[in-house]
């Protein structure tokens, strides 16, 4: 665009783009509105990410996250563009590593999924307390051959490694675990303490499994049913992959278990 002056007025000659700055105001103090774009398109795809909730709760979200009525423009697409990329709406890079939430017909959440590079950690969710106290369902882990389709409201749907399409129900939620080029395997977990546990673990044993939380789950398999122990444990002694694993329990029990074959992360 040309402006040219002529006498004590300036005039405007057709063209484009506009002279103007990219970011901040007009000389005379009004806001360059090709910014708002740019904000509206970081909001959608926040939003986008949580369906669920009203816009003056996404507003909330953000104030609570610094994004308050005294923050920039820039400081509000920053805090936009940061939780988009921890929560997205999407699952576009399966190198990385991902928790899916899926829920059922009626809105229920059934599962927790964890998405890795070539890895599937498949939970369910007990559908009552009880059931989480007494009965707390076997993780399930499977390799796979890709994901197929995983997008906040619509179908989870991964592929084995035999090609075939496994359903998990309609996706409510993605967090990212570890970033694409950013999961590395963990190997070992010794000298862990449960008052500094900051995840979720899943060992995989020789002949077992534990599921590592505030509490433990081990679940060994019989000939005819499967076995559940609930473990209030306070260190981990030995956590190697290859090694017996020792756990030191809340009441000052060692308990030595089978060799410890790998070790996944679920959260």
């Amino acid at each position: 665009m040309d402006i040219v002056l002529q006498g004590s007025f300036a005039t405007v000659s057709p063209g484009f783009p506009l002279g103007r700055p990219r970011h901040g105001s007009y000389d005379g103090g009004v806001k360059d509105p090709r910014r708002i774009p740019v904000m509206t398109d970081a909001l959608t795809r926040l939003w986008e990410a949580r369906p669920d909730l009203t816009l003056t709760r996404l507003l909330g979200l953000l104030e609570t996250h610094g994004a308050d009525w005294n923050a920039t423009d820039e400081e509000t697409l920053a805090v936009l563009r940061r939780l988009a990329e921890e929560t997205p709406a999407r699952l576009d890079d399966p190198t990385g590593r991902y928790l899916v939430t899926t829920e059922n017909s009626a809105g229920v959440a059934t599962q927790l999924v964890t998405v890795g590079a070539d890895r599937v950690a498949v939970r369910q969710i007990p559908a009552s307390r009880t059931d989480a106290v007494h009965d707390l369902p076997q993780p399930v882990v499977w390799e796979h051959s890709g994901v197929r389709s995983c997008h906040v409201a619509a179908p989870l749907v991964i592929t084995d490694t035999e090609g075939i399409a496994h359903r998990m129900g309609l996706v409510s939620s993605i967090r990212v675990i570890a970033a694409p080029g950013e999961d590395a395997p963990v190997t070992s977990l010794d000298g862990l303490r449960r008052r500094t546990l900051d995840g979720v673990y899943l060992l995989e044993l020789e002949d077992a499994s534990l599921l590592l939380d505030r509490t433990a789950w081990l679940f060994t398999t019989g000939r005819r049913d499967l076995h559940r122990e609930r473990l209030t444990w306070a260190r981990l002694l030995d956590c190697t992959v290859g090694a017996p694993l020792r756990i030191a329990l809340d009441g000052g029990e060692v308990r030595e278990l089978p060799e410890l074959r790998r070790i996944t992360v679920l959260e």
